[in-house]
């Protein structure tokens, strides 16, 4: 995916009022994506202080420290970042 689709991509969804999206940069392993996002979901639900970007972040780490040997490798998280306002919602 180039600059211009991955820009293309977050337009088509912060131009309708999206404030942030997780944007894979290359092919993701599904089950990985899974474990990713919810957890991203999780931290943001369990902590309303917790902002979108610091939430990813730290499902990254949850995936290093606690996921399989597989899922610490960074080809299962590191594709991902947060596109748009990454900050507490406030």
């Amino acid at each position: 995916m180039n600059a211009d689709a991955l820009s293309g991509l977050g337009r088509a969804f912060i131009y309708p009022g999206a404030r942030a999206l997780p944007v894979a940069h290359c092919a993701v392993y599904s089950e990985a994506t899974v474990k990713l996002i919810a957890g991203a979901v999780r931290k943001m639900a369990s902590d309303v202080k917790v902002g979108r970007a610091e939430a990813m972040r730290r499902s990254m780490l949850a995936l290093i420290e606690k996921g399989s040997e597989e899922e610490a490798h960074p080809a299962f998280w590191a594709p991902f970042i947060v596109v748009g306002e990454g900050a507490e919602a406030r």
